[in-house]
Parts: structure tokens; C-alpha cells; sequence
């Protein structure tokens, strides 16, 4: 019976592969963004419309935020598939010693750690392009429920690992 049960990790490769194929995705996304800032950089064709007070250079900036926000979330998609992948499908444990300590997962609590911290960067980034895209001086107080997530999350997360050795 337990046999039988085990076989049924592999269907776990489902979330491995979908989980690659939409790294990959992004990755190009954040391709495709670091290009069109180099256009607009250099040649002042834009694809995004934005507020006509922006420089092509502020443009420029706002779009390659828009890459490393990209990059970020398909670097996570990796981890996740790599993760998902050793903890359920295929554990090896000669493999685990050779990869950077980061990049070891032993737990799905690690994985789910991963994930809160990237969207506290990812809300960060929104942040930022946010207020390059708006403008300083036109901000509202309504701005201040992404700050205040990040701290709400971060404080989720700090509850999560009290009382553990990190």
C-alpha cells in the first residue's frame, strides 16, 4: 500500500515542469524589457506609455525596473521547480553538498521563506517604479499600503523563525 502511495510523488513533476516553463517565461519577459530600455535609451522608441513628464532616460529606468522585477520572480520560479523537485521527486543527497548553501532545500518551510522574501523585494521594486512613475511630489497617502505590507510581511516572517536557529 505504501509503495503504491509513494509512486505517487511523481506526479509532482507536473509542478516541476510548470514551474520551469514559467521561469523561463519570465526570464525572456525581463529579456525583452532590458531590450526595449536600451532602445529607448538609445533611440527614443518606446512600446510603454507613460506620463509625457518622464525623460527617455527616467523611461528607460522605469522599464529596467520592470526587468529586474521580471528576472527576480523567474529566479524564485527556479528555486521553487529545483525545490519541489528534491523534496518530493528525487533526493539525492551527494547532489546536495555540492550546491551553495542557499540553494539547499531540505524543508517546504524553506521554500515557503523564499517565497515571502522575494515579494517583499518584488513589493519593494513596485515601490520604487511606482514612485519614479508618479513622481514624488504627486504621491498619495494611498502609496503607503505597499510599505506597509512589506512590514506586515516581514514581520510574518519574523514570527515564523522565532524560536528557531536561522
Amino acid at each position: 500500500m505504501f509503495a503504491r502511495f509513494y509512486t505517487l510523488r511523481y506526479i509532482c513533476v507536473i509542478a516541476v515542469v510548470a514551474l520551469f516553463a514559467g521561469s523561463v517565461l519570465m526570464f525572456l519577459s525581463g529579456a525583452l524589457h532590458t531590450i526595449e530600455a536600451y532602445q529607448i535609451f538609445f533611440f527614443g522608441h518606446s512600446v510603454v506609455t507613460l506620463p509625457g513628464h518622464l525623460s527617455e532616460n527616467t523611461i528607460a529606468s522605469v522599464v529596467l525596473i520592470q526587468a529586474v522585477d521580471a528576472f527576480l520572480f523567474a529566479l524564485v520560479l527556479l528555486i521553487f521547480s529545483y525545490g519541489v523537485y528534491t523534496l518530493f521527486v528525487h533526493r539525492e543527497e551527494e547532489m546536495q553538498m555540492k550546491l551553495p548553501r542557499w540553494l539547499r532545500i531540505e524543508t517546504i518551510s524553506q521554500l515557503k521563506t523564499t517565497l515571502v522574501q522575494v515579494i517583499i523585494v518584488i513589493l519593494a521594486v513596485n515601490l520604487l517604479e511606482y514612485v519614479v512613475v508618479a513622481g514624488s511630489e504627486s504621491l498619495r497617502w494611498e502609496a503607503l499600503i505597499i510599505p506597509a505590507s512589506m512590514v506586515g510581511l516581514a514581520l510574518a516572517l519574523k514570527l515564523m523563525h522565532t524560536g528557531q536557529e536561522v
